[in-house]
């Protein structure tokens, strides 16, 4: 069963490599070069594995936020937009003078985070219940309402000064611990907090009746809905939850690397995280392995520019040709 499931992406991988190759062939790059580099450069020395594992971190979380929402039968493409107002909310919890309270300065942030993120995911399942509005219109709709939203506050009453583009700096209570720091590199205990989730989700969506009816949802809404089970409160939950995650990212990015909140923030993320979800063919679990190849591929970008002057837009050519491959293997497993 195993074999079964994970033969598409066996099989997609392989395809990529193929079409990637050719490529790489055709405009004169040697394909055994660029994996090198990529290699080298990631996880050949321990800067870049440390490098790896911080921009890991965010893609498991922004991943979730894909994979629970899909599991039930909805497409959740504000994972951007809701990992910037949850890092928002981190940082302003983070700057406020909560020092006596300890660490619970930080998990207080982290959870202000996650509330707002879900809160906002939670908006496009509201819409699409009561308005009957789809959750791709919605969420790429929200998606800019948070780009314009937190642009406005960070220049605004949140600056952190006159003229600067971020939020104030957060206290040192609110600061995630570091894990592993190796000279400049460093990650913080952000990449366990991200691998407890996948692993917790993973036993609520196979181990639980939660998870039994939201999969149930997904799989058939119709056959669901005669058996009682509430499409709407399982559209709900699993936005919150989705949302949760990519607000839980942002707040993890603020409290753990850059300390505040820029107004350009860290762009991207969020919709990596679509990479990300697909690659794991949408298994909670298997979220973690495929944050690590697509945070390889963008933690080599600049290394490939500099030593082989190859363009750090063939990172996203990449990344576009595997998801496909995986999208079209998974589409045809699930009309065999």
């Amino acid at each position: 069963m195993l074999l079964r499931r994970l033969l598409p992406l066996v099989l997609s991988i392989a395809v990529t490599l193929a079409l990637l190759s050719l490529f790489l062939w055709i405009n004169r790059f040697s394909p055994l070069e660029v994996g090198q580099t990529i290699i080298r450069s990631t996880w050949g020395s321990p800067t870049g594995i440390l490098l790896v594992f911080t921009r890991a971190t965010l893609l498991i979380l922004t991943g979730l936020a894909v994979v629970i929402p899909y599991r039930a039968g909805l497409f959740n493409i504000g994972g951007e937009g809701q990992m910037y107002v949850g890092a928002l909310s981190a940082a302003v919890v983070g700057a406020l003078p909560f020092a006596f309270i300890g660490p619970l300065h930080l998990l207080l942030c982290l959870a202000i985070g996650t509330v707002i993120g879900a809160l906002w995911g939670a908006l496009a399942a509201v819409l699409k219940t009561w308005r009957g509005i789809h959750e791709v219109i919605s969420t790429i709709m929200l998606n800019f309402i948070a780009f314009q939203l937190v642009n406005e506050l960070t220049y605004g009453m949140l600056s952190g000064g006159q003229g600067t583009s971020r939020t104030a700096l957060i206290h040192e209570s609110a600061k995630m611990p570091l894990l592993l720091s190796f000279g400049a590199a460093e990650t913080s205990g952000g990449i366990v907090v991200a691998v407890g989730i996948a692993v917790v989700l993973t036993f609520a969506l196979y181990r639980t009746w939660f998870g039994f009816h939201l999969r149930a949802v997904g799989s058939n809404p119709k056959t669901a809905r005669f058996s009682g089970i509430g499409i709407g409160k399982i559209h709900l939950s699993s936005l919150l939850l989705g949302g949760g995650c990519a607000g839980l990212a942002g707040a993890l990015e603020t409290t753990g690397i850059s300390h505040t909140f820029f107004s350009r923030f860290v762009a991207s993320y969020g919709f990596d995280g679509i990479a990300v979800a697909f690659l794991a063919l949408c298994e909670p679990l298997a979220t973690i392995p495929a944050a690590l190849v697509i945070a390889t591929l963008r933690a080599s970008d600049r290394a490939l520019q500099l030593d082989l002057d190859v363009p750090k837009e063939l990172v996203l050519v990449l990344e576009g040709i595997l998801i496909i491959c995986v999208a079209i293997s998974m589409r045809r497993r699930n009309h065999v």
